[in-house]
């Protein structure tokens, strides 16, 4: 008997320790899990994360576009622990891809804000897609909206079944609320995981939820928000596009939009039928000219079909005549009738006025409600137009058009990559002409696609071509000499300079930024202006005081050359006899000389350039703000072009 009970009592405290074993494993899992409780409308802030993988081994950072090529945005990097539907990790457990031959371990990120920056907790930060985890406890079972942003591809997991995906061209930047997902949460725990890819840049995302039905009722309370139709020209393909797809999809999650297009005398063209959000094009070459008519149709579940409409011209739109402030050359006139060089900057602190018109600046983009103090400074303002229909812009610009401090009226800040409509952008500029015939109107655009479609709706373009990180720094010179060929030399052309950078990237170096100005220059740019001084998260003398520096001296060169820069007509090219492909470079006299001006456009490259001139160019010349001279022979420039070279040389004459 006492051998029974001591074997009995030995299998119950077996039992017994077995259970506080498995009961304490399952509390370190529990503590080594990160779960949230379900707090609507509060940012989702601890996470598990895992990463970095590749997306694209074999991709440029240089233009780079999302697509198919995209591998590891496809791949799943999570088969190791049960794949990326069923996946449920914990802090340290490990990551194996065999074929990649690598190993990746899960992490806690218990974040301060509500964005959660990948870009800082991970390395490399290019080309790379990452994991984020978390466990939702919900009191009941409840449909809800998962609110989500991204930069920038993005993939979402709940509980087993993949509920969301977003992976736009152009990527696109982190901000919370980009994508509204409908989703049923269940009583308990439940697994939501994030895949989040990313090209270059900035890389991170954003998460909460909200109320379902609060959302349908916003949606449906601002409905002409959400149903936006967008008809813009890009080359000779009508691009249209209906709604957000992540948010008026809302009301109708398996619903697709169908877009007509109608000609005003032809009838019915063609339709497509295509997701809320994706691009709808229209091929141009054999439409007729005229007014067409651009129709949406969106059937939803409870509120019947969503109709929006919107119009596009296709042809030539009628130009105004010529403001009083701009010259037959193109160039910009002050009150007294003296062409000038514009010299201007996006963000700029009313009271650093005094200190950018010290630098050397003569204008500032601002509001009206700052043209005392523009005035008082001794700048010129380029103000933004306000309103919504022609009447608004008209009585705006009757009210402000005669203080002194105006320069030109912006009409709208990048209408192609906004899709904004042709018509509107047409209103405005004759609203404009309309209220004042004195000072111009000016348009940006970034795209070069869309300058024969926005180009002839202002007096002035600016092209704000932003190669810095994602694009080639030649094309700064390139779109502009494009511009004034795509509008027939019929429209001043500005150029918008970048001295920002991208998040989690870099502004130019003074290299980089003095090469893009005179690039500009060289092509035609009859003004310049940036973007950006301070303002927009940024503060370009803090943050980087070399730059700001090589700007002063920038600004000093600009001014003194400025009457080269007037002169009327481009230049005339000079013959590149040592056939580089990089160097670009023209000659122009003015009342301060002669002067030729040369670039070399390689980043890598040194140019041992060979310049044909007149011939009756001899003997010494200095080459400006460079405290040399070099000596010429027949009318022959040697000299050497580091990469991103500009040289500018002030040439003598036997004759002087």
């Amino acid at each position: 008997m006492t051998k029974k009970y001591i074997s009995i009592f030995s299998l119950v405290l077996l039992i017994i320790s077995t259970s506080l074993l498995f009961s304490g494993c399952k509390k370190n899992l529990d503590r080594s899990q990160i779960q949230t409780n379900l707090e609507l409308n509060t940012f989702i802030k601890d996470w598990l994360i895992l990463g970095p993988f590749p997306n694209c081994e074999t991709c440029s950072t240089t233009d780079y576009m999302h697509g198919e090529h995209c591998t590891g945005f496809y791949t799943d990097y999570l088969e190791s622990i049960g794949g990326e539907k069923n996946a449920i990790p914990t802090e340290g457990m490990q990551v194996e891809v065999a074929n990649k031959k690598l190993k990746k371990t899960w992490t806690v990120h218990h974040s301060k804000e509500e964005k959660i920056h990948l870009s800082e907790l991970l390395k490399p930060k290019d080309m790379v897609v990452a994991y984020a985890f978390t466990q939702v406890e919900s009191p009941k079972d409840q449909k809800v909206i998962l609110s989500v942003g991204s930069n920038d591809g993005l993939r979402v997991f709940l509980n087993g079944e993949k509920v969301h995906e977003s992976h736009p061209l152009h990527g696109r930047w982190l901000q919370s609320d980009n994508d509204y997902v409908p989703v049923t949460l269940k009583k308990g725990t439940n697994n939501l995981l994030l895949k989040i890819d990313q090209g270059v840049g900035d890389f991170g995302y954003v998460a909460r939820f909200f109320d379902y039905d609060s959302i349908i009722t916003t949606i449906r309370k601002d409905i002409d928000k959400y149903k936006e139709l967008k008809a813009v020209a890009i080359a000779d393909t009508l691009v249209t596009s209906f709604g957000t797809r992540d948010k008026i999809t809302v009301l109708n999650p398996k619903a697709k939009v169908t877009i007509e297009l109608i000609h005003e005398k032809n009838g019915k063209l063609d339709e497509r039928i295509v997701e809320p959000g994706e691009d709808a094009n229209f091929l141009l070459t054999s439409v007729p000219d005229d007014f067409l008519n651009i129709k949406a149709s969106f059937p939803t579940l409870n509120d019947g079909i969503i109709i929006s409409e919107t119009r596009y011209y296709k042809g030539e739109l009628k130009r105004h005549p010529r403001v009083a402030r701009m010259a037959e050359d193109l160039s910009i006139l002050d009150e007294k009738g003296n062409s000038f060089f514009p010299i201007g900057t996006y963000g700029a602190p009313v009271e650093d006025y005094k200190k950018l018109k010290d630098a050397g600046y003569n204008f500032v983009v601002t509001g009206v409600d700052n043209l005392d103090e523009v005035h008082k400074a001794g700048l010129l303002a380029a103000v933004h137009v306000s309103g919504k229909t022609p009447q608004d812009f008209t009585a705006f610009i009757n009210k402000y058009k005669d203080h002194p401090a105006i320069l030109c009226w912006m009409l709208y800040d990048e209408p192609g990559y906004n899709k904004a409509d042709l018509q509107f952008i047409y209103d405005i500029y004759n609203a404009a002409y309309k209220a004042d015939q004195v000072h111009p109107s000016y348009l940006v655009i970034t795209h070069n696609s869309v300058y024969r479609t926005f180009g002839p709706l202002c007096d002035v373009l600016a092209i704000d071509t932003y190669p810095i990180a994602d694009g080639s720094i030649e094309e700064v010179g390139g779109n502009i000499a494009l511009a004034y060929d795509q509008l027939e030399y019929k429209v001043p052309i500005w150029n918008c300079g970048q001295m920002f950078s991208w998040p989690n990237q870099r502004r130019p170096n003074p290299q980089e930024h003095r090469f893009m100005t005179y690039a500009s220059i060289i092509n035609g740019a009859k003004g310049t202006l940036w973007y950006t001084y301070k303002g927009y998260g940024q503060d370009l003398p803090v943050d980087d005081p070399e730059l700001w520096e090589a700007q002063k001296v920038l600004l000093s060169e600009l001014n003194e050359l400025a009457p080269l820069f007037l002169e009327p007509g481009f230049g005339k090219e000079i013959q590149e006899l040592s056939k580089s492909k990089f160097i670009q470079a023209i000659v122009k006299s003015s009342p301060i000389g002669t002067f030729a001006m040369a670039s070399n456009s390689s980043k890598t490259e040194t140019v041992q350039a060979v310049l044909k001139i007149d011939p009756k160019f001899d003997g010494k010349i200095s080459v400006y703000n460079e405290n040399r001279e070099i000596e010429v022979k027949n009318g022959i420039i040697k000299d050497e072009f580091k990469p991103l070279d500009v040289h500018v040389y002030k040439l003598k004459t036997n004759y002087e």
